[in-house]
């Protein structure tokens, strides 16, 4: 999957490719986060600009029948027409996705490329929407099949109007086409850790209603809808949306949960990150540090924590509670508040979580993290004492990658795109080679100038 970009805040023009892990890096204000949140909204929202809608007729049969079968591969011809109209869509709407004013992204372009894309039917579909206790409609596609079977079954009175009926399975149909094309995405912002500082005071809607309606003044309803939206660019309102529903969300189980013995290897890097887990005790959010020996046990308020457990707070959500087979995790500055050998611990995950089948996208600044990750890119190779390595190192098969999973680029003052070579060393981020290089070379002149 391709993304194109134009005019998005300091980028002329470029080209993401996604790999099972995507890097992006470069120096600061080139425009790094607008295309990790760029990406994360053409792939989160793309469905309200496709419209997949039954006719009248077929609808009506459903409802007589309780039965209709729908073949998928009609969709394929208009494929491209879909991607190109939920581009466009897309990137008209960039000024009140980034909550910006409307010339702020002036000419912007962000969209999907659509070269020789094909819908997959290689796995099984299967899901139910319940509207109430009197009616239901149920889907199903069995694997490598074509035919998405829909069942509506209701009782006497039942009632679903046609719009919501239609609706619901128009997303659904969705789905099921764009499961294996598209990956579903959770982003975790670089403002995580104010979010899990203020998440108590973040009820945007509530706040804004209160201030307005105390105000004194006569209460306009357009100003209150108009105060009641968010402040914040997309992401990270879903993000505070997110950790306002932690209580309910953390109840569900990921598949890397579900999978306990396969993905055992993920939560064990996240434990050793972390130091502890996190728990909702009377609606509040608690971190729970290991217990030490000698050393009462003892709960912290997130709020209270420190800055690295904010800062791993969603991404823990993600991996025990929201992480679907297919999804994608997309982390602006993963480094953010990690002592150097916590960087380093985070790229392991990161290569657990891409070889279990999460797609990763990260940006990034940390030579330590690129430099982690490129230790198993090398591990693939033939090394001498390779299971002694890795054993010191507690890695396991899941923590080695190959240079066909990643696609890395940089980010450079001339405002565009750049492709960054993955080979059989690893990614090759010169920038930050240099930049030591430099950092040693004033080090050796200072050192070396010194008079005793």
């Amino acid at each position: 999957m391709k993304f194109n970009f134009e005019q998005l805040g300091g980028i002329d023009k470029g080209a993401i490719e996604l790999g099972d892990l995507t890097v992006i890096s470069g120096p600061n204000n080139m425009g790094k986060t607008y295309i990790s949140y760029a990406i994360y909204g053409l792939l989160r929202h793309f469905k309200r600009w496709i419209d997949l809608s039954l006719s009248r007729e077929r609808l009506t049969q459903l409802k007589n029948e309780g039965t209709l079968r729908i073949e998928l591969t009609d969709y394929q011809i208009k494929l491209v027409d879909y991607l190109k109209k939920a581009s466009s869509e897309f990137s008209e709407s960039l000024p009140s996705y980034f909550n910006v004013p409307e010339d702020y992204f002036k000419n912007a372009k962000a969209e999907f490329s659509h070269d020789q894309l094909k819908f997959d039917f290689t796995n099984e579909f299967k899901e139910a929407v319940s509207f109430g206790q009197s009616e239901q409609v149920s889907f199903f596609k069995a694997s490598e099949e074509t035919v998405l079977s829909i069942t509506f079954q209701t009782k006497s009175g039942g009632r679903v109007p046609n719009q919501i009926l239609d609706d619901v399975i128009s997303d659904h149909i969705a789905d099921c086409l764009f499961a294996d094309l598209l990956p579903r995405p959770f982003v975790v912002t670089s403002e995580r850790t104010g979010i899990a500082l203020f998440y108590k005071e973040l009820d945007i809607s509530k706040n804004a209603i209160i201030e307005h309606i105390t105000s004194g003044e006569k209460v306009d309803p357009f100003q209150l809808l108009n105060s009641m939206r968010s402040r914040y660019a997309q992401p990270i309102h879903d993000n505070i949306n997110v950790v306002r529903e932690y209580e309910n969300l953390s109840k569900r189980k990921s598949f890397i949960r579900e999978e306990s013995d396969k993905c055992k290897p993920i939560r064990d890097a996240l434990q050793d990150l972390m130091g502890g887990s996190y728990k909702s005790i009377d609606k509040q959010v608690m971190y729970m540090p290991r217990k030490e020996r000698g050393r009462d046990k003892v709960a912290v308020p997130v709020y209270v924590a420190s800055s690295s457990i904010k800062s791993l707070f969603l991404i823990d959500l993600y991996i025990n509670s929201l992480a679907e087979k297919n999804g994608m995790l997309i982390i602006d500055e993963p480094e953010l508040n990690l002592h150097p050998d916590n960087q380093r611990k985070m790229a392991g995950l990161l290569a657990r979580l891409v070889n279990t089948g999460v797609k990763v996208l990260v940006t990034t600044h940390s030579d330590y993290l690129i430099r982690e990750l490129n230790n198993r890119v090398m591990l693939n190779l033939d090394v001498e004492n390779k299971k002694k390595i890795m054993k010191t190192a507690r890695m396991t098969s899941l923590d080695l990658l190959k240079p066909s999973q990643i696609k890395a680029y940089s980010l450079k003052d001339d405002h565009k795109i750049h492709s960054v070579d993955v080979d059989k060393y690893g990614i090759n981020m010169e920038v930050f080679d240099n930049l030591i290089a430099d950092a040693n070379e004033l080090a050796d002149n200072i050192y070396y100038g010194i008079k005793e």
